[in-house]
Formats: C-alpha cells, structure tokens, sequence
C-alpha cells in the first residue's frame, strides 16, 4: 500500500511509494522533475555503471536518514548504519560539530506554485535561516542543485516562510564535506527557466497542429 499523507502547511498530498504531488487533487512535478534538464549528480565511475547507480541511491537515501534522525536529536548508536557508509557518517559528525544548527522543517513535503518538492532542511543555520539540501555523491550538478534550493525557497515563501540563504551541502568518502552557498538571483533565474522549458514540454497542442 503506498504511504500518503497530506502536508499541514498546504492542501498537498503526496504519494511517497510513487514519489507523487497532488495539489487539491491535480497531479503536479516535483522539484527535482522540474531541474532534471540541468544535469545530473553522479558518482565516479565503475566497470559496472548500473551498480555504481544503485549504490548512489541506497547511499543517498540511508544518510539523509540519518541526517534527519540526528537532526532529530537521535545519537549515532541509536541508527543502524552499515560499516561501508561510515566514512559519510564521519563527515556528517563533522558538519553537525562545526556548525550551529536549529530544524524547523527536516524533510517536510510543501506546495509551491503548481509544483511541490521536499527540502532537506529548514531552519537556523549559524543563527540564519536557510535551507539546505544534501549530496552524497562524488560529483554534484552545481547548476542543477542551485535551481533545485531556488523551487525550495520559493515553494517557502508560498508558505509565509522566508529563509535568507542556501546552501548545498556535499559529503565525500573521506570523512569531509563541502559547503556550497547558493546565489539567490542566478539560481531562481535557472529556476524560472526549468519551469518555462517543463511547461512547453508538457503543452497540450491541438489536434492536428503544433503550436
């Protein structure tokens, strides 16, 4: 049975088992659907670049979950990690150490304006409001996860919530992290453009014609 919830902050529901938006019942694309076209997050290459995929999926979704459990308060005794994520763990301990960190939203589905999408993090970062989004991946798509932080912010503002910075957050096998702030002015222009290029795709022409 697919896990459905509906978001407090908007009449949203989403589909997690389908990774499916409803706004008031009408199907709408998710963030991530929208920047697509601007690249894609991948990780160095194998001779097997199936696995090499799959093991970038399983990674990214076990470390933002141990992400949200110690952004919870949760220790990390507490999460069942496996031995071959530890070194992210460690980057992640050294992220949370260096810097000040107070959740609103960890995780929370929101409606922007006929889209909807899940920040990885709302909340005071170093006595800031922001919003944070994680990469667990060797190589990031700089213009893609600018675009991506920008649909969160505005999917924010659409809430009354109106954080002052972004930032990428990308952690590496070798216990580091990066931090990457996000330019609010070229990344909503890279936004507005996705969405442009989204609905001529998505443009239902007449019969017969194109145009």
């Amino acid at each position: 049975m697919a896990l459905m919830w509906r978001c407090q902050m908007a009449s949203l529901d989403f589909d997690e088992a389908l990774h499916q938006y409803r706004i008031d019942g009408v199907p709408v694309p998710s963030v991530t659907q929208l920047v697509a076209p601007l690249g894609a997050d991948i990780d160095d290459l194998d001779d097997n670049m199936e696995l090499t995929v799959e093991a970038a999926a399983d990674r990214g979704v076990t470390m933002h979950a141990y992400l949200a459990h110690r952004l919870n308060g949760g220790t990390p005794g507490e999460f069942e990690l496996p031995d071959i994520y530890q070194d992210y763990a460690n980057g992640v301990e050294l992220f949370l150490a260096e810097h000040r960190i107070e959740p609103f939203l960890i995780e929370i589905p929101m409606a922007g304006d006929g889209y909807a999408g899940t920040p990885d993090l709302v909340g005071n970062f170093d006595s800031v409001l922001s919003i944070l989004d994680y990469k667990f991946v060797s190589q990031i798509s700089k213009s893609k996860v600018g675009a991506q932080l920008a649909g969160y912010q505005a999917a924010c503002w659409k809430n009354d919530i109106f954080p002052d910075a972004l930032y990428a957050v990308q952690f590496l096998p070798d216990s580091s992290y990066r931090l990457y702030p996000i330019e609010e002015v070229p990344a909503m222009e890279a936004f507005s453009v996705c969405r442009m290029l989204y609905a001529y795709k998505t443009k239902k022409h007449p019969r017969g014609r194109i145009g």
